[in-house]
């Protein structure tokens, strides 16, 4: 999850979306909220809240055909806090802590404890590989553990491919790259006195443990220099969702059924 979450609120990253969202610069990941990614979660944690206000007899579909009624079938825009007001009609009381928490601060969203008025089990774990997105397991099962003994390790930068080099597009805050004096634009040409590629650089950084001293030699404009960044375990932030078994599964989402 980018760190950009801590500092801004969705409600800002809304109403500041044409000067800063669209026009996301190399530290944006570090000061900005996706309303797009976020707005998903609460998304979710709306739909679970009101399932668990009126014991499954309403969720976020009810909240989205009393829109279509109102103002997608008429043409009539949609006025402020109107969202919230349907919501809470539905769910049979005041949603404004919730939306407030929501959309308002930085503060984490309430998923686990929303996923388990339903008996979802979640839990963090640290990606297997860069393609893992984690997802819905098998009803009943047990949240894969992490691997403790080899971790994926991380310095906490973003790159791509710049013909030879490696470009460094967001350093992200409180990570080893940062802390050893990278920046962004930074072009990386080897590791360890070994040129690397893109592809290559994911890999050898995937070979150290955490701890590990690993030197970065980059260009900054046309200045070569070198620097020793400290290998770091990489932060969980992959979800696993495990669904209850039997009778306790009736009335869930249905796309809690696509187990992977």
């Amino acid at each position: 999850a980018d760190p950009g979450r801590r500092v801004q609120t969705v409600s800002e990253s809304s109403w500041d979306a044409w000067i800063k969202y669209y026009r996301a610069d190399e530290n944006g990941p570090n000061s900005i909220v996706s309303y797009y990614g976020k707005g998903m979660l609460i998304a979710l944690c709306l739909d679970l809240l009101i399932r668990s206000r009126t014991r499954g007899r309403r969720s976020l579909d009810d909240v989205m055909r009393v829109l279509w009624q109102a103002h997608g079938r008429t043409d009539i825009g949609v006025p402020e806090g109107e969202i919230e007001r349907i919501a809470a009609a539905l769910a049979g009381g005041s949603l404004r802590a919730f939306f407030n928490r929501a959309l308002r601060t930085t503060a984490e969203l309430p998923l686990t404890e929303m996923l388990g008025t339903l008996g979802i089990k979640s839990t963090m774990r640290l990606a297997r590989s860069s393609s893992d997105r984690g997802g819905v397991v098998a009803a009943g099962a047990k949240p894969a553990a992490p691997s403790s003994s080899r971790d994926r390790i991380s310095i906490g930068v973003r790159v791509a491919s710049d013909g030879d080099a490696v470009k460094i597009n967001h350093v992200l805050d409180g990570g080893a790259a940062q802390a050893a004096g990278l920046a962004a634009n930074d072009l990386i040409v080897a590791l360890d006195g070994i040129r690397v590629s893109a592809k290559q650089f994911d890999e050898r950084i995937s070979r150290a443990r955490a701890g590990d001293p690993l030197t970065v030699h980059a260009f900054r404009r046309d200045e070569l220099f070198s620097v020793t960044v400290e290998a770091r375990t990489a932060v969980a932030d992959t979800c696993d969702l495990v669904p209850p078994r039997g009778a306790a599964a009736r009335g869930l989402p249905r796309w809690l059924g696509r187990a992977r």
